[in-house]
């Protein structure tokens, strides 16, 4: 029980850091925290559907190279997406008013999975020098293993395909909704193939530039969400008090007093608004991960060795 705790906390301490900082990205507002933990726990159990999957459709033993790459990150993204249509996609004001909430939401959903995934890795791997009572060895193989996951992965991919998905879900034609939506659902696939080269293949200094490459792109991405978001324009059209073109979804009174949006009022420190999302991290995180562990367990029992 030890070695488990230990691997759960390992594997969480980076991702909350991850999950705070996406939370934090939209300058005008604050997304319901329930929403987000709703969201990150969906990604935890994204992964026993990936693993029913991998046990009911086995990898062939033919397929080599660049094209396993290509079948993990279709199926992993795959899940997620489905995942993300049956919750992110179907949230209504306020939980998502503008395409940067759906980028957020995704890319937490991206850490959910992750997170576990870190788990899996850091538990199985020490698990061996764990029964053998090779404690030296065991916390230098939770620090090497521990180490290697450190790179944001699931985050990035998600969240840079949700700014995708976030405009095809506020566009109105249905060509343009699905373009969007397919562009974004390649662009994660992509993402996460090439990732999975990179680290087999390249090693740390390759993966750490495409990380800060992703990074990047994100940071543009969210600066073009940004300039095009309902809340900075609402805040511009009142401050300036003059009239300006208004083409969002919802009329401005809607966003005005939206959830999370703090303005004209002044904002809450940031301490008091990411404590109890941490919190609620720290506490409910374990329970979640025994549950998605024994469920797995238990699953693979029932599938062909």
């Amino acid at each position: 029980m030890g070695l488990f705790v230990q691997s759960v906390y390992l594997s969480a301490g980076l991702s909350v850091l991850y999950v705070l900082a996406l939370y934090c990205s939209n300058p005008f507002r604050r997304l319901p925290s329930i929403t987000v933990m709703l969201v990150f726990m969906s990604g935890m159990f994204a992964v026993i559907l990936v693993n029913l999957v991998n046990g009911l459709v086995p990898l062939p033993q033919s397929t080599a190279g660049f094209s396993r790459y290509i079948r993990t990150g279709l199926l992993e993204e795959g899940v997620k997406f489905l995942l993300m249509i049956a919750t992110i996609w179907r949230f209504r004001f306020s939980d998502v008013a503008e395409p940067m909430d759906i980028a957020i939401y995704f890319g937490i959903l991206g850490v959910g999975f992750g997170v576990y995934e870190d788990f899996s890795y850091i538990f199985h791997g020490s698990y061996p020098l764990w029964t053998a009572a090779e404690i030296g060895r065991l916390q230098e193989a939770l620090r090497s293993i521990a180490s290697a996951r450190v790179f944001p992965g699931h985050i990035l991919f998600n969240g840079l395909a949700g700014y995708l998905i976030g405009k095809a879900r506020f566009s109105v034609r249905p060509l343009v909704r699905l373009a969007w939506f397919c562009g974004g659902f390649v662009l994660a696939v992509v993402l996460h193939s090439l990732f999975n080269v990179i680290a087999s293949v390249g090693g740390e200094i390759p993966l750490l530039i495409y990380i800060v490459f992703l990074v990047g792109l994100f940071l543009v991405f969210r600066q073009l969400a940004i300039v095009r978001s309902p809340f900075r324009a609402l805040i511009l059209m009142i401050s300036e008090n003059r009239e300006r073109r208004w083409d969002h979804p919802w009329p401005p009174i809607r966003y005005l007093f939206a959830d999370g949006f703090a303005w004209p009022g002044k904002r809450k420190r940031e301490l008091f608004q990411v404590f109890p999302l941490a919190l609620s991290l720290v506490i409910l995180y374990p329970l979640v991960v025994m549950i998605v562990y024994l469920a797995n367990r238990a699953i693979m029992q029932f599938l062909p060795p």
